[in-house]
């Protein structure tokens, strides 16, 4: 059984993307690429292990050409604040070897 998926306010869709991701002021960032999205969040890959409650900045850096999202694709967002909600290890000690969990945090206007 699916929890994280039962938690969601927003159906998720798949969605194959670069992106950037970066603690909230902070200026390293690091590529990682998104597993899919929705209106309230996305999943992502990453190679860096990030902590639970941390503000990300996160940034769409180029989307596949490949990926199916057929007309506008609800929680694409080009740059946006989110909230990592879980992370995981991924199996098989893959190259992007954490599963990434966010939230976006609602527009104050």
């Amino acid at each position: 059984m699916d929890t994280q998926a039962e938690k969601r306010a927003h159906e998720r869709h798949c969605y194959a993307a670069h992106i950037a991701v970066s603690y909230f002021n902070k200026a390293n960032s690091y590529d990682a690429y998104t597993m899919n999205i929705g209106a309230g969040g996305m999943c992502f890959k990453s190679n860096l292990f990030l902590r639970p409650g941390a503000t990300l900045y996160v940034r769409l850096k180029e989307t596949h050409p490949d990926s199916s999202c057929s007309g506008f694709c609800e929680g694409l967002h080009i740059v946006t604040l989110a909230e990592v909600k879980w992370c995981c290890e991924a199996p098989n000690g893959e190259a992007f070897p954490y599963d990434v969990g966010v939230k976006y945090f609602e527009a104050a206007y």
